[in-house]
């Protein structure tokens, strides 16, 4: 194989392509070294790429791929979802590159670089003002980032960089078979993963008619921080819709929202098995009391279990208090991911970012 057997090219996505590229995706990602010797990666499947894909709202122009020429195989994908960002009271156009993949029996050959430096173009064309990149230290995302940036003379800045992770299992044997544990993590996920049985009456899974309320209530993420993706109301809606989506609230004494807590189904791979598992995507909890929100965290627990997930996690952004989800039981454990800017205008950024609220759809 040589470079001049590859073409890079811009599409637009369709629900057709869904089952290829989500196969695509899952290949890359399992046949990392770290998942290797790790496991605990994303596979994916149609459901997860429509979550994350498949809104009727999202421009379908911020799509790239490598297509082998000699058997026309895509074996790269880039895609990238926009998004208005509220960056102290200035509203900005940035793209977030949701999923970056190279087939594994074709990487070394400089696909993921040039599919960046594609969507780059694709960014100044459409005139948007940046995009965020996320980066674990010991993947190699950050180095191909590092390289379109100078490659192309792009400012990259860093942004924020994410300390933690949290996780709940509700089902650790099934958590051990996909994720490298040491016996005493694997212990601390045993004693912790028993869910109290729901005794606070003005708790309840999600209903359609909550969603004018909800969407009313992320005004206030822009509000409490420096630093807000902006929803989109039609795209809100239409997320709260989909199948895999779990979504619990609390409300006062008139039936009123206070607060709410969603996840979306996944599978959590690693080692030859599968186990269904919860990213927890969107907390708004800060209208509650510490107990209120513990018992809405618990509750978000029952009904995931009762969904057959062995757990939940996600990459901890402190827009939310971390205490009822302690209370909770979800067990928060240091790991880095690095928010970079990538400035296509050359904007004069905010420095020294202490507050931001970012969701991973």
């Amino acid at each position: 194989m040589t470079e001049n057997e590859y073409r890079i090219e811009q599409f637009t996505l369709t629900p057709d392509e869904f089952p290829a590229l989500a196969k695509l995706i899952t290949e890359s990602f399992l046949n990392e070294e770290l998942t290797e010797q790790e496991g605990g990666t994303i596979l994916f499947d149609e459901q997860t790429f429509n979550i994350i894909f498949g809104s009727p709202i999202i421009s379908r122009d911020f799509f790239v791929r490598a297509i082998y020429v000699p058997t026309n195989e895509i074996v790269g994908f880039l895609g990238a979802i926009p998004r208005k960002v509220n960056m102290k009271g200035k509203i900005l156009n940035y793209v977030i590159p949701a999923l970056a993949a190279v087939h594994y029996k074709h990487r070394r050959h400089g696909l993921a670089l040039k599919m960046g430096i594609k969507l780059r173009e694709i960014g100044i064309e459409k005139d948007v003002d940046g995009g965020f990149s996320l980066h674990e230290p010991e993947q190699h995302g950050i180095d191909t980032s590092k390289a379109v940036a100078r490659d192309t003379n792009l400012p990259i800045e860093e942004f924020a960089l994410i300390r933690q992770f949290v996780v709940r299992s509700l089902d650790t044997p099934k958590v051990a078979s996909v994720i490298k544990l040491k016996w005493y993590e694997k212990l601390a996920f045993r004693l912790l993963q028993s869910v109290p049985k729901n005794k606070n009456p003005r708790i309840r899974k999600y209903d359609p008619n909550d969603g004018e309320q909800m969407f009313t209530m992320m005004q206030d993420h822009i509000d409490r921080n420096e630093v807000s993706l902006v929803r989109d109301k039609e795209d809100f809606f239409w997320y709260l819709q989909q199948p895999g989506v779990n979504c619990v609230v609390h409300e006062d004494e008139n039936g009123t929202v206070q607060g709410f807590i969603l996840a979306w189904r996944m599978k959590l791979a690693g080692f030859g098995n599968a186990v269904p598992f919860g990213w927890l995507d969107l907390v708004h909890t800060h209208r509650l009391t510490i107990n209120e929100a513990k018992d809405l965290a618990n509750y978000l627990c029952i009904t995931s279990k009762e969904l057959g997930w062995a757990g939940l996690q996600t990459p901890f952004i402190p827009y939310f208090d971390s205490a009822p989800f302690k209370k909770a039981k979800f067990i928060f454990y240091p790991k880095k991911i690095s928010i970079d800017i990538f400035n296509l205008k050359k904007l004069d950024l905010p420095k020294n970012v202490k507050s931001f609220y970012f969701d991973w759809r």
